[in-house]
């Protein structure tokens, strides 16, 4: 999908279909959209909603949002920062194969589904910290250029960070596994102090399996 083949969406267009009535088991097809101007859903109950391929020109604030249904951000690229501190996610929030050239901030996230983040680009900080994940936190081939931060995250369905790239110094102090972590292939940047698979796993509290 070419930039020319993106369909342009107003922010306000978009903030109007995702705050439409909830409906079991339907989501809004807003795939592949150009959207123009800031989005801020601060504080709003959403629709299910598919954003896949879309492009983001400004930033997107979703802080104390509730999602009722589908999250879907898959392959969508952020010029700026994603925002969703303190959101609840009533299914899986799905940001595998998006780009993002600001910071992700998802502090104080509940999610009742999966966080993917598999084969994500960030470009920024990744505010990763103090979430409940009641499924797995997955970040299989995901590149962290800025630092990263677990700290106080419980994730109860796992901890799939498989291939995943860290750029930067990463904090996970407190961080709860209560199924499998997967670490094998993770990677850690040269001259980074402090940055290797050891010293992650030492930072966390796993009540599951150990691959690494």
């Amino acid at each position: 999908m070419t930039e020319t083949a993106l369909t342009p969406l107003a922010a306000e267009e978009l903030v109007a279909i995702v705050t439409a009535p909830f409906a079991p088991k339907e989501a809004a097809d807003l795939r592949h959209r150009r959207v123009t101007g800031a989005v801020d859903l601060s504080g709003r109950e959403l629709s299910g909603f598919d954003l896949s391929g879309s492009r983001f020109e400004a930033p997107v604030t979703l802080d104390n949002a509730q999602t009722r249904g589908l999250s879907w951000f898959r392959d969508c690229r952020f010029e700026a920062g994603l925002s969703a501190e303190g959101a609840l996610f009533g299914v899986d929030l799905r940001l595998d194969g998006a780009r993002l050239a600001g910071d992700l901030t998802l502090s104080k996230a509940e999610l009742w589904g999966a966080l993917v983040l598999d084969r994500a680009e960030l470009g920024g900080t990744a505010f990763l910290d103090a979430m409940q994940v009641l499924g797995s936190l997955s970040c299989a081939g995901t590149r962290f250029d800025g630092p990263v931060t677990l700290e106080g995250t419980d994730a109860f369905g796992g901890f799939w960070a498989d291939g995943a790239e860290f750029g930067s110094r990463v904090t996970a102090t407190g961080m709860e596994i209560h199924g499998r972590t997967w670490l094998r292939n993770a990677r850690f940047a040269a001259g980074q102090a402090g940055a290797s698979v050891s010293r992650l796993i030492s930072q966390l509290r796993m009540y599951g399996y150990l691959w690494s």
